[in-house]
């Protein structure tokens, strides 16, 4: 997975064969950590 910033925003994607799969859009003030343990 990666990660680019826009603005106050991270947006998270994956490359796929196709192009790219945009995952979760999430504020930068967030706890990024926690909601991607939180996934296992």
């Amino acid at each position: 997975m990666r990660s680019f910033p826009v603005k106050n925003y991270l947006i998270f994607y994956r490359p796929i064969d196709e192009g790219i799969e945009i995952v979760p859009i999430l504020h930068g003030l967030q706890d990024i950590e926690t909601i991607f343990q939180d996934e296992d």
